[in-house]
C-alpha cells in the first residue's frame, strides 16, 4: 500500500495536482506506465527456501489504518519560506476479497471510511482535511493482483467527487493506488534474499519511476518481514498546476525521493504492518509575466500502516 500513502500526503501538500503537458523521457529498465512491475531477484538467500505467495480466502474482510506525519519546506526565487509541519493524519479503509481464481489471482474491493486529524491542527488545514474526509467516503475501487502481489487490473470510482477539486486530487491518488501492492519474486527464496521492483507511475499525468529494493529478514511460513529501500525520480517535463495562473509556464526540472523502512506481510491477508520514511525534493522553474523563478519543495514523510478494526 506504499504508493497510496505517499499519494495521500501529496494531496495535502498540493503536489499531486501537477499534471504533465509534455511527456518525460522513459529511463531504461522500467516498464511502460500501466504495465505490471518488473521484479528481479538479486540473491536467493539462505536455505531452506520457498516460494512467497499470497493465499487469501474469498470473503476475507480487513480494515486498514494509515497514519501519516509530514513536514514541508519551500524555496522560491532564492528565498526560503518557513517550514511547515502538517498535523498527523489517519485514513481508514475497508478491504473485502470478492474472488480468488484457480490460478490464485485475488480480486478485492476497497472503500475509504474517512480521515481524522491530530490535535493542534491549524484550523485552515483541519477544515481542508475535514472536507476530504467527508468526500473520501464515496471513493471506492477494486483491484486484481496475482498471487505474488503484482497488480493486474485496478479501477476506481470517484462518484460524486468527479467534478470537485477534491475529486481531481483523488484521481491522482487512484492512479497511485493502481501500483500499491508489494510484489514478490517468482523464484523460491530464504532469509537474506534480496529482490528489486521497478514501476512506472502516472501521478495525474506526470510520469514518475520507482525502484524498490527488498530484503527478507525473517519468514515463518506465513509471515514475511522485509527491509525496504525506495527511490523515485521524474524526468524533466512541462507541467501544469491549477494553483498557478493559466499563462504560467511551469517546467519540472527535477523530482527525487529516497526512503527506507520495514514491513511485515501476512501472506494470508492483504493489509501489512509497515513503517516507512521518505524525503522528496521537487524543483520547478516558473515563468510568468516575463519573470522566471525557481521553486523548490522538500517534504519529509513518515507513514505507518497496520490492520485495524
Amino acid at each position: 500500500m506504499r504508493q497510496s500513502i505517499v499519494a495521500g500526503f501529496l494531496i495535502v501538500a498540493g503536489i499531486s495536482t501537477l499534471s504533465a503537458r509534455t511527456p518525460g523521457q522513459q529511463p531504461e529498465g522500467y516498464p511502460a506506465v500501466g504495465a505490471p512491475a518488473i521484479v528481479t531477484l538479486i540473491s536467493a538467500g539462505a536455505a531452506p527456501r520457498s516460494a512467497l505467495r499470497y493465499t487469501v480466502s474469498a470473503g476475507d474482510k480487513q480494515h486498514m489504518d494509515m497514519t501519516m506525519n509530514m513536514s514541508m519546506s519551500m524555496d522560491m526565487g532564492g528565498m526560503s519560506m518557513p517550514a511547515m509541519t502538517l498535523p498527523d493524519m489517519k485514513m481508514g479503509a475497508d478491504l473485502v476479497v470478492t474472488d480468488v481464481s484457480p490460478a490464485g489471482d485475488l480480486t478485492f474491493t476497497i472503500a475509504y471510511t474517512g480521515v481524522t486529524v491530530g490535535a493542534g491542527a491549524d484550523p485552515a488545514i483541519a477544515a481542508q482535511l475535514q472536507t476530504m474526509s467527508d468526500n473520501i467516503k464515496s471513493f471506492k475501487g477494486s483491484a486484481t493482483l496475482n498471487n505474488r502481489g503484482v497488480t493486474r487490473t485496478a479501477n476506481f470510482d470517484l462518484g460524486k467527487m468527479a467534478d470537485s477539486q477534491v475529486g481531481q486530487m483523488m484521481k491522482s491518488m487512484s492512479d497511485q493506488l493502481k501500483n500499491m501492492s508489494t510484489p514478490l519474486p517468482e523464484e523460491e527464496v530464504g532469509v537474506g534474499a534480496r529482490w528489486e521492483s521497478r514501476q512506472a507511475l502516472d501521478a495525474n499525468g506526470m510520469k514518475m519511476f520507482q525502484k524498490t529494493q527488498f530484503e527478507l529478514v525473517a519468514f515463518d511460513g506465513k509471515t514475511a518481514t522485509l527491509k525496504t529501500k525506495i527511490e523515485q525520480t521524474a524526468p524533466p517535463q512541462a507541467i501544469s498546476n491549477p494553483a498557478m495562473p493559466p499563462d504560467a509556464d511551469v517546467q519540472l526540472q527535477q523530482m527525487t525521493s529516497a526512503g527506507s523502512g520495514t514491513m511485515t506481510l501476512r501472506l494470508n491477508g492483504l493489509v501489512p504492518t509497515s513503517d516507512i520514511s521518505v524525503e522528496s525534493t521537487v524543483v520547478m522553474q516558473v515563468a510568468l509575466g516575463g519573470n522566471t523563478q525557481q521553486m523548490g519543495i522538500t517534504t519529509s514523510l513518515k507513514t505507518t500502516v497496520a490492520p485495524g478494526k
